[in-house]
């Protein structure tokens, strides 16, 4: 795995994972903006695959901060959870480390710390 992804396993059912991890999202100030879902993508194509989601998350707050302190970073964002399910009763939470991500950039490193303590604070209501 990158260095920069963070895998957690959740002793939680798929769908309680997903439903804890919507309202999460908004419980600590981000918008969720999309909700890509692979296994409803996958089956139209006739490739059956368990359940899966992509929560990208973000807010306009931090992408004008972002953007004034180095546009070529906007490539980092939106956020991302990706919740697999491992088995019926499990699911596995996968996300970047902002600190990681934006590390890189000019001027990102306090944005990348305080992205990082809320995405930190998000995952512990999932737990």
């Amino acid at each position: 795995m990158k260095t920069d992804k963070i895998n957690t396993i959740i002793d939680q059912p798929f769908e309680q994972v997903l439903t804890a991890a919507r309202k999460a999202i908004v419980n600590n100030g981000f918008l969720l903006l999309q909700e890509i879902n692979p296994q409803a993508i996958l089956a139209s194509h006739q490739i059956v695959i368990g359940p899966i989601r992509q929560l990208l998350f973000f807010h306009p707050a931090y992408m004008q901060q972002l953007l004034q302190a180095d546009p070529d970073a906007v490539i980092e964002v939106p956020l991302k959870l990706v919740l697999r399910e491992v088995d019926g009763h499990t699911t596995a939470v996968t996300y970047s480390d902002p600190v990681l991500q934006l590390q890189d950039y000019s001027g990102l490193e306090a944005l990348g710390s305080e992205l990082s303590q809320r995405v930190t604070a998000l995952l512990k209501e999932l737990l």
